[in-house]
């Protein structure tokens, strides 16, 4: 029987959107391609939980939830996996050399998921009630239909509390790890010049600002009544999260052209671009020149007897890659025959690190994952 009037709103769009969006960057973040790297598996999950979480919502707002009980709160154990996600994504961005036993991080998520089995295994008509009871008070019968105690601890009746001191808890943690590397790398936390810390802060301000929307919500509503609120800016973080992803493709620009560009009146023949690529690969390949800790485009143009404009022209269009991952490719490759090698266990990762050129562990695990998919710990752990 249709209890509840089905209701279609600009906000139940949105969130339907919304919805789909999520679910479409969970596929793209968690394919075969983009999950070798950590941080995307993590954002992917991530996206993922927050979808499934939003469905519910707009399954609730737009009472269709009334027509498939047996779903109501099917998502709620989730809110216990999106921050230590969230963490952990920072964290693998971030510092993707720390291993730490990150299963312990969801523990409350396994525990409530076995708690809301008292709630699960309740009669369809006390599910109902208590659909109705949050979403639909007007609706409300008053009736007990429970056969046992659906909240025994009374974690359900705190859960708002217990959810808001969470979250709290693991964005404090994620702000403490980013705000380090940002002292670290000299860059200031509200800079508007773009670098490689932007996503990470910025998740870190939309989580804040999904917070302060959940607090006023629960303040000003009680009960469930302004979730479609949350969901609603949830639904946003998604749209933003797409055009990021599709605005870094290189699906819509034509590389070959942008470097036609730049170098558009560059007068270097087919024949000199030969010899300085030749030049290079010298410098690098005999020379191992890489590992200079203070290598450069100038010092490495310097080498060879050119210029860095004519340097970086032949990298970009004959390796296709600019400076700083030609450079990178050389030195990993060198620490992947340390790592792999008969001596492998003598040197220690900082050690690596310092032999192919980088200045700290942080920055050579970080190119090394960038490339490689894996850390040098786990690598050398692989070649065993």
């Amino acid at each position: 029987m249709q209890i509840v009037e089905i209701k279609v709103t600009i906000y139940a769009v949105l969130i339907f959107l919304g919805v789909f969006q999520g679910f479409f960057i969970s596929v793209f973040l968690l394919n075969k391609k983009s999950r070798k790297l950590k941080r995307n598996r993590y954002l992917g999950l991530f996206v993922l939980a927050l979808s499934f979480i939003i469905l519910e919502i707009l399954l609730n707002y737009t009472g269709l939830m009334s027509r498939v009980v047996f779903l109501d709160n099917f998502s709620e154990p989730l809110v216990f996996v999106v921050a230590p996600l969230l963490y952990f994504y920072i964290q693998a961005g971030v510092r993707p050399e720390q291993r730490k036993k990150e299963w312990l991080h969801f523990l409350l998520f396994g525990f409530y998921l076995v708690y809301s089995l008292f709630y699960f295994l309740q009669p369809l008509d006390f599910r109902i009630q208590s659909y109705l009871f949050s979403y639909f008070p007007s609706l409300y019968d008053g009736g007990n239909y429970s056969i046992f105690n659906a909240d025994p601890l009374f974690i359900r009746r705190n859960l708002n509390e217990i959810i808001l001191i969470h979250f709290l808890i693991y964005l404090f943690l994620s702000v403490k790890i980013l705000t380090a590397e940002y002292r670290k790398r000299d860059i200031s936390f509200f800079t508007f010049r773009n670098h490689s810390l932007a996503s990470y802060r910025n998740s870190i301000i939309h989580f804040s600002i999904v917070l302060i929307i959940f607090v006023i919500v629960k303040i000003r509503y009680g009960r469930d009544l302004g979730d479609f609120f949350i969901a609603s800016y949830i639904a946003l973080m998604m749209y933003f999260t797409s055009f990021m992803i599709i605005s870094r493709s290189t699906f819509f620009s034509d590389t070959t052209q942008s470097v036609a560009g730049k170098y558009g009146k560059s007068n270097l023949s087919d024949h000199q671009k030969d010899e300085i690529r030749m030049k290079l690969l010298d410098l690098m390949e005999s020379g191992k020149y890489y590992c200079h800790n203070a290598v450069s485009l100038v010092s490495v143009a310097e080498k060879i007897g050119e210029t860095p404009h004519r340097v970086s022209q032949v990298i970009n269009e004959q390796f296709e890659m600019n400076f700083f991952y030609w450079i990178a490719s050389f030195r990993i490759e060198e620490a992947k025959q340390i790592l792999s090698g008969k001596d492998k266990l003598k040197y220690k990762i900082e050690e690596v690190a310092e032999i192919v050129g980088y200045n700290s562990k942080s920055s050579f695990n970080r190119a090394f994952k960038e490339i490689v998919g894996l850390t040098p710990a786990q690598f050398r752990d692989s070649c065993a």
